[in-house]
């Protein structure tokens, strides 16, 4: 077999005795990370406009819609749910689970899926996007190029073969099946870096996961599609990658063996694109030091990472997390970076703009090949002076209590105390919960905070 049905073969055959305990652990926490924030997000103008258009749809109620009372058919609930997820990009960096967990939620109402086979499908879901990107993109981890430095995007490329992996796994389909669900998803796979700081940005992880549903479910029923789209000419692969790009080993090295989820990713602290995060605790960090407010500065210096935080000029809140000015003038203003301070006032606030126009851009010297340089962030004050930090490694949340208390501070937004205690504590229990109804019976219906 070839590697697009070696790693189908391996989804439809792994089962949740032979993930290793610590992978299922780990995972518990990330879907108890990934739903906190999509509740949060269900608050935001995105969801009011997704959910019109769902309304609109008059489709099926069979799949519930993540933080409303709205049901509508699978495929589109997770359309909605996966949009959500990755809305605030506050999910865990890699976003592995903004199409992998609404894909398998989706077909998990319908058949009344338990909680271990959600749990199954969500780390191999996970398990076959790591490898996908590991081998796709391997060029990216060297700034040597690939498909993200031409500004294809992951979690709407990649995302649709995950999102598949996992709702196939909640179908049971077999090994044929899977490979064409493979081929059928990626019928529908895209996305584009320069959609970063716009609703289409949270769009394509939605529709990756939609992209998911559909392909199991046709694929179930019979739908064709090519068993080998991975490395056939013309294929995936060579329609993404460049000669020489795909590192085609990343693909089934230690299969089965070998668990990603065996390593926590990382979980944010702040509601930012990740290659913000090191600026903001530099420039927090110059700000304790030093004791200095906004109104003391000249100007901050800082590499801007275009390519994931290009919006120089936001409009409304959705940017805030691609834009680096945005970003740090709310970290020199209140010394902190919150979700609630990425509001559409705090975008056109006077005082937020005065200090936006004192961030500066620094290009790092980052060459080809070398190792990602530390972020350098240079405060200048007005009185002359001069602070300059290095910040190497950013810093995540890695342990239960700060995941849980992230949690309850994003999912207090849409649901009671109550509510959010009874969800996080049937994820705790995840992979001996018989119906995973009850996970969304917490997070729709008509008593939510609204």
């Amino acid at each position: 077999m070839g590697p697009t049905e070696t790693l189908a073969q391996f989804v439809v055959d792994t089962r949740l005795p032979d993930i290793p305990a610590k992978a299922v652990e780990i995972s518990k926490l990330v879907i108890l990370d990934v739903l906190g924030v999509t509740l949060a997000a269900s608050r935001q103008a995105i969801a009011r406009i997704l959910n019109e258009y769902l309304v609109e749809a008059a489709a099926a109620p069979r799949a519930g819609v993540i933080g409303s009372d709205l049901r509508t058919e699978p495929a589109m609930a997770a359309w909605a749910n996966g949009a959500l997820a990755f809305a605030l990009d506050f999910d865990d960096n890699i976003h592995g689970s903004t199409h992998t967990v609404p894909a398998a939620l989706a077909l998990g109402e319908g058949p009344r899926a338990s909680g271990a086979i959600l749990l199954e499908a969500y780390i191999l879901g996970r398990d076959i996007c790591f490898r996908l990107d590991a081998a796709l993109d391997a060029g990216r981890r060297n700034n040597q190029g690939g498909p993200t430095s031409r500004g294809w995007f992951a979690g709407g490329t990649t995302g649709s073969l995950a999102a598949a992996a996992a709702a196939g796994k909640v179908l049971g389909l077999d090994g044929q099946q899977m490979a064409t669900a493979f081929g059928i998803a990626v019928a529908g796979a895209g996305g584009v870096r320069r959609n970063f700081g716009t609703m289409a940005k949270a769009l394509q992880t939605g529709n990756a996961a939609r992209n998911g549903v559909s392909a199991a479910l046709l694929a179930q029923k019979g739908f064709t599609a090519d068993r080998t789209i991975l490395e056939a000419p013309m294929g995936f692969a060579s329609a993404l990658c460049l000669e020489g790009e795909c590192d085609w080993d990343a693909l089934t090295q230690d299969l089965g063996k070998y668990f990603h989820m065996e390593v926590m990713p990382p979980i944010k602290r702040f509601p930012t694109c990740t290659p913000a995060h090191r600026p903001i605790e530099g420039l927090l960090a110059l700000r304790q030091q030093h004791g200095f407010t906004a109104d003391d500065v000249n100007s901050v210096e800082s590499d801007f990472h275009q390519r994931s935080l290009a919006r120089s000029d936001p409009q409304e809140a959705i940017a805030g997390p691609n834009s680096m000015p945005f970003i740090l003038a709310l970290a020199l203003l209140d010394g902190k970076v919150t979700l609630e301070q990425f509001t559409d006032e705090n975008i056109h606030d006077p005082r937020v703009r005065a200090a936006m126009a004192k961030i500066k851009h620094r290009p790092n010297d980052h060459k080809p090949g070398e190792p990602e340089p530390a972020d350098r962030i240079t405060v200048t004050l007005k009185n002359g002076a001069s602070h300059t930090i290095e910040v190497a490694q950013r810093q995540t949340y890695t342990s239960s209590g700060d995941i849980h208390g992230k949690f309850f501070d994003c999912a207090s937004m849409a649901l009671s105390r109550g509510r959010a205690e009874r969800l996080a504590g049937l994820i705790d229990r995840l992979e001996n919960l018989n119906d995973v109804n009850a996970l969304m019976g917490c997070m729709n219906g008509r008593d939510l905070k609204i």
